[in-house]
């Protein structure tokens, strides 16, 4: 009740930005969606910036129009939506196709249902269409994918 009444008065605010740091930490999902739901109708204009920081990327990918990526202090990814959208392609790979699609350099792979997953930066999508189904991939992948191994 009180994350309710603590989000309920940053709503109250009329700031041109308005800064939230994990907004949603300790509600449940019913709420978080009426939260965010509720904070775009009311709250945001043309007038208005909203920051969000958060973990939880693969509630509010919907409604970004630009996102940022932040390692050890330093930027490591800095871009509106639709060029993100542009720049990285999800690829499904039969396992005959494998090691073509190594050979592009992914940024990652991961298997699922029996098939590789591979994770592109800056290929263009004709190439990937050779080996598979082509895909536009979550937030949440990219981050991993250029996120991973920074923090072991």
């Amino acid at each position: 009740m009180i994350v309710q009444l603590h989000l309920a008065l940053v709503m109250a605010i009329d700031a041109r930005l308005l800064v939230l740091d994990e907004p949603t930490l300790g509600l449940d999902l019913l709420y978080r969606k009426q939260f965010y739901q509720s904070l775009l109708e009311d709250y945001f204009d043309e007038q208005r910036t909203i920051l969000i920081t958060t973990h939880q990327v693969e509630e509010i990918e919907h409604i970004l129009s630009d996102v940022m990526f932040i390692r050890d202090g330093r930027i490591t990814l800095q871009t509106d939506m639709d060029s993100l959208g542009e720049r990285y392609a999800e690829v499904m790979v039969a396992a005959e196709y494998a090691d073509a699609a190594r050979a592009m350099k992914p940024l990652s792979e991961r298997s699922v249902f029996g098939k590789s997953v591979y994770l592109f930066d800056g290929v263009e999508r004709q190439q990937l269409q050779a080996l598979g189904d082509v895909r536009r991939p979550s937030l949440a992948d990219i981050f991993v994918a250029t996120m991973q191994g920074s923090y072991t």
